[in-house]
């Protein structure tokens, strides 16, 4: 039997191009999957950078108006954290926009900035060539929930705490006699109440811009609101100082009503108020998320409550055996607490603003008259007459007339840096100049009762300062013509204010922590030189500024014969150089010691007032920067 032939099997041609082929295809499906991988994986780290990016910037925005700050921010971002992997090439991929962002209208590169929204560009690595384009892109918007806030107040020298001079103020305010502490008042300054939560407790709407406008509140309201929000504060130890000093307000017999005195909570066009919101009529609820603390509150309340009265305060001080003195204030225009956000807005008009109160006072000085001296004061041949002047013996107290007005000065809210000094510790920067004091030393008996009208329409007197003896004798003083008194009139009428100085703004910086007390901060600043009214009064008398004239109306009363007269009239008048003179070294260490003693007395109270003679102070009480967040 025939065995069969054995026959190999035929080749497969073409199977290892095949194979090849189906390899080939695998590796290029993997390597895309891996550049798209690659790709996707870039592009999410170029959206971490662009998402970090426009946050940092944002929360770099220190003015509305300025994009410099936010665009440096943005950069040095980047640059720090661009991957390895992506080509950056220029600059060119990269925009970095500043703009103003609402939910209603999304982003808009306009001011005032809040928002800054960051592109970037790339290049991925490329795996398969002809693969399409490797550029990456990313977009992020970031904003900032709201400006920066910041709340203040000018005209407030009362926060340099001095229990006297706010026992002193509060008393004069309340119409009653107040002894707190300084402990009391310490808890009073350290003790922030949120406007908010003011607001709540009177039940108000926030909101409502014309609601809030409309709206006054009793002064005691206000306490009790203010009482209600301190007590769920965290730091209790110091807001229960705080409450037990209000509730010794409230209990006090006082001359102000404070169930029905009533004031404006906002200021408005033409009237006081306790409070300025600034730009945000839309939503006031917007400025009023700041704190303020509960004494510049109740202070700034009392002020508003006695410029929409009558009547002026009253108070004395007793200044030993030198002198004695009363002291009458009208406040004209009330100061007011500034709520909002810092810089310009498109037309170049700060957003925020407070001025320090306007105030006229009058003190009446009554000086224990010990003048003496041994010659005559003047001493003056007249032909036949001779002309004597010289100081009575019988000296009665001499009294001083002293009127002051401080106009309003201003302060503006220019920058809020946020985080400039760490976290949570903010650069608050304040621009402020002081009001123009002016001063009489004279008769002004319509400047406490005619508050309405101009300092300059005042009709201003001269004053008796003190009466002199004058003696006129003929014949080697063997006859006496006459010898009687004559009274020595005088004024002083002047601005106490360089008006150059008082015209430039000086920026004063704030360091505010929000996580730090306030009695542990420098939050009162001085624009301008503190001066104090006895300074001026003194300066005033050496430097020879006042002016003088004699009073000879009660010579013609003695039936002297008329040459007689005419020829002591003359003679006194064309001497009175001569004779004040001769007065002035007396009267200067007379009262030295007296304007000495009243600057040691009444300054404290007079700044405390807001009677700030050539300088304004300026309190920082709230600055507060919400953190930006991600909206696109």
């Amino acid at each position: 039997m025939q065995q069969p032939r054995f026959r190999p099997p035929r080749a497969q041609q073409g199977s290892v191009l095949v194979q090849f082929a189906f390899v080939a295809l695998v590796l290029l499906a993997m390597l895309g999957t891996v550049q798209v991988g690659y790709m996707y994986s870039a592009k999410r780290d170029l959206q971490r950078i662009a998402d970090i990016a426009a946050l940092e910037s944002s929360n770099a925005i220190q003015l509305a108006t300025s994009c410099s700050e936010a665009t440096a921010a943005a950069r040095t971002s980047i640059d720090a954290q661009w991957p390895l992997g992506v080509n950056r090439g220029s600059d060119s991929g990269m925009r970095i926009e500043c703009g103003h962002w609402t939910r209603m209208n999304g982003f808009d590169a306009t001011s005032p900035f809040n928002a800054t929204r960051v592109t970037l560009a790339g290049d991925s690595l490329q795996l398969l060539p002809f693969s399409g384009s490797r550029t990456i892109m990313a977009t992020s918007t970031a904003a900032i929930a709201g400006n920066p806030i910041g709340a203040f107040t000018a005209g407030s020298g009362v926060a340099r705490l001095n229990d006297g001079a706010l026992n002193s103020l509060l008393g004069m305010l309340l119409g009653t006699t107040l002894n707190l502490s300084l402990a009391d008042y310490e808890g009073l300054a350290s003790t922030n109440v949120n406007l908010l939560g003011i607001m709540d407790a009177l039940q108000l709407d926030a909101g409502n811009y014309s609601e809030l406008l409309d709206t006054e509140i009793s002064l005691r309201e206000l306490i009790n609101a203010s009482i209600q929000v301190a007590q769920n504060l965290p730091d209790q130890a110091t807001a229960n100082i705080a409450i037990a000093a209000l509730r010794n307000m409230l209990a006090l017999p006082a001359r102000v009503d404070l169930a029905n005195t009533f004031i404006h909570l906002l200021k408005g066009a033409s009237g006081n108020g306790l409070l300025d919101v600034g730009i945000h009529q839309d939503n006031p609820a917007t400025a009023l998320n700041a704190d303020a603390s509960v004494l510049s509150l109740v202070k700034t309340a009392l002020q508003v409550a006695n410029a929409d009265s009558a009547a002026a305060l009253q108070t004395s001080l007793d200044l030993g055996l030198l002198a004695k003195a009363t002291v009458a204030a009208k406040v004209i225009e009330p100061p007011v607490i500034a709520v909002g956000p810092a810089g310009t807005d498109g037309s170049g008009r700060y957003m925020t603003t407070a001025h320090t109160g306007q105030v006229r006072l009058n003190l009446n000085l009554q000086v224990v008259n010990s003048l003496s001296a041994t010659g005559n004061l003047l001493d003056l041949n007249l032909l036949l007459l001779r002309l004597r002047v010289s100081l009575p013996t019988n000296r009665s107290a001499i009294n001083l007339p002293v009127y002051l007005e401080v106009a309003s000065g201003d302060a503006r809210l220019k920058e809020i840096a946020c985080h400039q000094y760490g976290s949570n510790v903010h650069k608050a920067s304040i621009d402020a100049k002081p009001g123009v004091a002016s001063l009489l030393l004279g008769q002004a008996p319509d400047a406490m009762t005619n508050t309405g009208a101009p300092w300059t329409s005042l009709s201003k007197d001269f004053f008796h300062l003190l009466d002199l003896n004058v003696k006129a004798t003929l014949l080697g003083d063997l006859i006496t013509v006459v010898e009687a008194p004559v009274k020595l009139m005088a004024r002083l009428d002047l601005d106490t204010t360089d008006t150059q100085n008082a015209a430039a703004y000086q920026q004063l910086d704030f360091r505010y922590s929000t996580e730090t007390a306030r009695s542990a901060q420098d939050l009162v600043k001085t624009a301008g030189t503190r001066n104090q009214l006895g300074s001026y009064l003194g300066n005033a008398f050496n430097q020879n500024l006042l002016q003088f004239r004699l009073d000879t109306s009660g010579l013609t009363l003695l039936g002297l014969r008329l040459d007689y007269l005419s020829s002591i009239v003359d003679g006194l008048v064309n001497s009175l150089s001569a004779i004040v003179s001769a007065l002035t070294p007396l009267l200067s260490a007379l009262l030295t010691p007296v304007f000495a003693l009243l600057d040691s007395l009444l300054g404290p109270l007079l700044s405390a007032l807001g009677l700030q003679v050539g300088y304004a102070d300026v309190e920082l009480l709230w600055a507060d920067c919400n953190p930006a967040q991600l909206v696109h």
